[in-house]
């Protein structure tokens, strides 16, 4: 059995079990749709993409996502993330993508935080294991509840962007989450629909470059 199949399969399991010990009526576990897999490239993997789950809003949709972040299909999505990925010299080839929760709810579970933090123990710990395959990967955090949810810290994803809000841009004093719950260091960025906002959109590149060349965790992306 490969990795992909394995944690699809202990998702499941997760899913079960959560399903039967503390579902919740404002936002049960869809148990219609099975658990998606995570992305995985073929060659070495050098940067981890974390997204949250995938409950998109439209249900009809649902049925056809079959890849963690639907990174087999050309989307708006896909365009930022190979954006992200070609400006670290990388392809999709070395990236290895995946869920925090990767089974259904019934509404996009972003809009019940609470139900997500009640389930947030056993898929940390499937996710830890996911990690620990990849020891020299850097990783990236795909939107706020994300982000929230493995930080016990005040601050908000834009802190680490160095928001001014007086300027509603960056002073450039970046930084990355170093202590967390996941127990590895990563990047926050927003999800994709954040790029809207003008502060995401003309601080990505520069973020970016920041991320490519940070050396503290002794990893060189080449």
């Amino acid at each position: 059995m490969n990795l992909k199949d394995d944690i699809t399969i202990k998702a499941l399991e997760i899913r079960n079990e959560l399903k039967s010990e503390m579902d919740f009526d404002i936002n049960p576990i869809d148990l219609e749709l099975s658990p998606v897999p995570p992305y995985m490239g073929s060659e070495a993997i050098k940067l981890i993409i974390i997204g949250q789950d995938p409950t998109i809003r439209n249900i009809n949709s649902r049925k056809r996502i079959t890849c963690t972040l639907n990174l087999n299909k050309e989307n708006a999505l896909k365009r930022y993330l190979n954006q992200v990925i070609t400006y670290l010299d990388l392809s999709l080839e070395n990236v290895y993508a995946t869920n925090l929760f990767k089974y259904f709810y019934t509404i996009p579970p972003a809009d019940t935080i609470n139900v997500l933090e009640a389930h947030f123990e056993k898929n940390l710990e499937l996710l830890k294991v996911e990690m620990s395959h990849f020891p020299y990967a850097k990783i990236i955090t795909l939107g706020e509840p994300v982000f929230r949810l493995l930080t016990s810290q005040e601050k908000f994803l834009k802190d680490y962007w160095d928001y001014n809000p007086k300027t509603k841009s960056t002073d450039g004093n970046f930084t990355f989450v170093n202590t967390n719950k996941l127990g590895r260091p990563f990047f926050p960025f927003p999800h994709q629909p954040s790029l809207r906002k003008q502060f995401y959109r003309a601080t990505l590149p520069v973020y970016l470059e920041f991320f490519k060349n940070t050396r503290e965790m002794n990893f060189d992306f080449k």
